[in-house]
């Protein structure tokens, strides 16, 4: 899967999950897991603590001297693999803070409370747009919330306040956390080259110093953690810093969109139509329904967001309402005097008949359809609908809970029931049996 990534995707990170290599630790390390208490916690360091490769490939070499561990086959093949789960070489790359799988937090875990195997295909399909309504209605909660309210800062600071009318609630609950870890820990000025300046900061109680860039001329900040960089979010020791030259805002260059309120706002970004990639693709007057594809996915988008943003509110609803019962009415009369007007307009073969059918046809089809009902008559409607070259299969109203039986088992069952028969017809019982008959 990683060659195949890198082939198709070369300017993606592919990365392994380290609760995974933590499984394999404890299964392949169970003697050292054992032995030493400490080993756990020098692992786990060489995973998540160094910011620099120097750094780490010590540390590395110290743990294997220190318990015995230079000729493990486990860790040999793990150190050759290190560029995919030591964070030291992780850290440049946006990640969103992810380290694992989260296969628990997943969809994966999710569709398993709507959907079971015993469910066939239709049923499949019915409960999963269940689950698609309820994470849906789950996402509106979650903006309606966020569009609503204001987290709550645990001291009323300048830049808590700013944060907080920046951030989703979620975002702002861990951006609130490294405020404090900035609070308490330790800074010094190293040294300035023009209009940048060098910072250690030191968290409480730890000996490890980071170091923080601030360039006072454009803003910029980093730190040797790269918490932005792999989280998104402003790390503590560059809050120390932003603290300390006593800006009080979140830097515009440092918040990322996709963790705002505005998340969603202007997804698409409208393009005027002559420069749109859609608008160029459309081009091309041999291809109509390529073209029609293109004009429908992009007005799909725009909707999807409309609809998203409009449903929020009473007020929001009943203007678009509005607009797109205008907006259809319009592109009826254009239609018509396109149809009237412009009778080679469509297919160069049929001309006007062209545009005319399609456009009954997208009428008809428009005038069928009913989103709100798409799935209410799942189970009730399929029983009728019969495809084409498939067989129609009886249903069988007798459901037996028994498991199937392979080839191997109905081939032993048959020879174990001759065996009986020919065991009862060789027995004296019924030799008697048979005797009295012939008597009778």
């Amino acid at each position: 899967m990683a060659n195949a990534l890198a082939i198709t995707w070369p300017n993606t990170c592919h990365r392994l999950c380290i609760w995974h290599i933590y499984q394999n630790a404890a299964i392949h390390l169970s003697s050292v897991f054992a032995r030493f208490t400490s080993f756990s916690k020098d692992f786990s360091s060489c995973i998540y603590d160094f910011e620099e490769e120097d750094e780490f490939l010590c540390a590395w070499d110290e743990m294997l001297d220190k318990y015995d561990l230079k000729t493990n086959e486990w860790l040999e093949r793990m150190f050759k693999l290190r560029e995919k789960w030591a964070l030291v070489y992780g850290r440049q790359s946006f990640c969103a803070d992810m380290t694992t799988t989260q296969r628990s937090e997943s969809m994966n875990s999710v569709l398993k409370k709507y959907v079971s195997y015993k469910h066939n295909l239709l049923q499949f399909f019915h409960h999963f747009d269940r689950l698609i309504d309820e994470r849906r209605y789950q996402e509106l909660k979650a903006d309606l919330r966020t569009c609503h309210s204001t987290p709550v800062a645990f001291f009323p600071v300048e830049i808590l306040k700013h944060a907080a009318s920046v951030y989703t609630h979620e975002v702002f609950e861990l951006f609130q956390d490294e405020l404090r870890k900035a609070y308490d820990s330790q800074i010094e000025l190293c040294g300035e080259i023009g209009e940048t300046s060098e910072y250690k900061i030191t968290p409480f109680k730890k000996h490890h110093q980071h170091t923080v860039m601030y360039d006072s001329s454009h803003g910029n900040i980093s730190c040797s953690c790269k918490k932005f960089e792999f989280a998104g979010i402003l790390c503590s020791h560059a809050l120390k810093v932003l603290s300390s030259r006593n800006i009080v805002k979140v830097p515009e260059l440092y918040i990322k969109k996709r963790w705002t309120k505005k998340a969603k706002k202007s997804v698409v970004e409208a393009q005027p139509l002559g420069d749109s990639i859609s608008a160029s693709e459309c081009v091309n007057a041999n291809d109509e329904k390529k073209n029609i594809g293109v004009h429908y996915k992009e007005l799909c988008s725009l909707y999807s967001q409309l609809v998203t943003r409009t449903a929020l509110t009473d007020e929001t609803f009943k203007l678009a309402r509005t607009g797109i019962l205008k907006m259809i009415e319009e592109v009826e009369v254009k239609l018509e005097n396109m149809i009237a007007v412009s009778p080679n307009i469509g297919s160069k073969s049929t001309g006007k008949k062209a545009l005319v059918s399609r456009v009954d046809e997208q009428r008809s089809v428009g005038a069928s359809l009913n989103p709100g009902n798409a799935f209410d008559d799942v189970n009730t409607a399929s029983s009728d609908i019969l495809i084409k070259g498939w067989k129609n299969k009886e249903k069988n109203p007798v459901k037996s809970g028994k498991r199937p039986k392979s080839g191997l088992e109905k081939s032993i069952r048959r020879k174990r029931q001759k065996h009986n028969i020919i065991s009862s017809s060789n027995s004296p019982t019924a030799h008697a049996s048979t005797g009295n008959n012939e008597q009778v």
